[in-house]
């Protein structure tokens, strides 16, 4: 009985670990597409910023991002690519609109780089390593 208890909590201590990793992961995700459409926006360049957000996408992409998706977050991504460079023609605010969605696309593509990373290794590669 007290064995069962002690894989209950162990398992429930493993969830709570990958739940905090999550939400973390998640709010870097938000955080990180806002810091790069603003910086787009207002025309921001700093080589840190970049890095860093480089960074940040890597592991959103790596981590967060479900490769199940994958599809979907590619025909979100071509779909704002597509709306990004039609963004210039609106009068006054044109440049703004299209400096944040110019950022944000930015921020995604490591994103969706990794996230393709990911879904081939599990889809072609990890089949083929040698499970113990």
């Amino acid at each position: 009985m007290a064995k069962k208890s002690k894989d209950k909590e162990k398992k429930k201590e493993q969830t709570s670990s990958s739940t905090d990793w999550q939400t973390i992961l998640k709010w870097a995700y938000i955080i990180g597409g806002l810091v790069a459409a603003l910086a787009g926006a207002f025309s921001f360049q700093n080589e840190i910023l970049t890095w860093v957000l480089v960074l940040i996408g890597v592991l959103v992409g790596l981590f967060y991002i479900n490769t199940e998706d994958l599809t979907n977050f590619g025909v979100r991504y071509l779909l704002l690519a597509a709306v990004y460079s039609t963004l210039i023609a609106v009068p006054a605010i044109g440049i703004y609109l299209t400096g944040f969605f110019g950022g944000f696309l930015t921020f995604l593509g490591p994103i969706a780089l990794a996230t393709l990373f990911m879904w081939f290794w599990k889809k072609h590669l990890a089949p083929l390593m040698p499970s113990n």
